[in-house]
């Protein structure tokens, strides 16, 4: 069984790992809530339709 590793879980999204490599990673998943919620998170913040632009307001972060 293998161990977490945030490495493997982006190289497993940007489809850069070999058939036993990957098979491995979700054998692993089915296991670990810790990188199941990982690689969610990764690849939720990928995606562009979800990003919104928000300049930082220094301002605001000032007046704290």
């Amino acid at each position: 069984m293998m161990s977490c590793s945030f490495d493997k879980l982006v190289r497993y999204l940007d489809q850069q790992l070999d058939l036993d490599a990957r098979l491995e990673l979700l054998e692993h998943l089915d296991e670990c809530d810790t990188c199941r919620e990982a690689i969610y998170q990764i690849s939720r913040d990928r995606d562009a339709q979800l990003f919104v632009h928000r300049p930082y307001n220094t301002d605001k972060a000032l007046s704290l």
